[in-house]
């Protein structure tokens, strides 16, 4: 488990950073879990990691994304799927 920092955006900076441990060997869609839980989001949020300006696909290991637990902050960006 590493420890990563995420920042949710549209949030008050008070509640928007969290570090949250992360299993490197996992993929993207299994991290996506553990963020909605450190930040306590409605399921019904659909929910898209981006770092260095590009989404992450929920596909790919965590460990193959170069992103450095202690350097990057990874951007949280939640939606409302759906809606008509």
């Amino acid at each position: 488990m590493v420890e990563y920092r995420f920042k949710l955006t549209g949030v008050p900076p008070d509640h928007a950073v969290k570090t949250v441990d992360i299993d490197v060997n996992r993929n993207v869609a299994d991290a996506k879990k553990q963020v909605r839980k450190a930040y306590k989001l409605n399921p019904i949020l659909a929910i898209q990691f981006i770092h260095k300006g590009k989404v992450l696909p929920d596909n790919v290991r965590f460990a193959s994304l170069n992103v450095h637990p202690k350097k990057d902050v990874i951007t949280v960006m939640a939606v409302q799927a759906g809606g008509s």
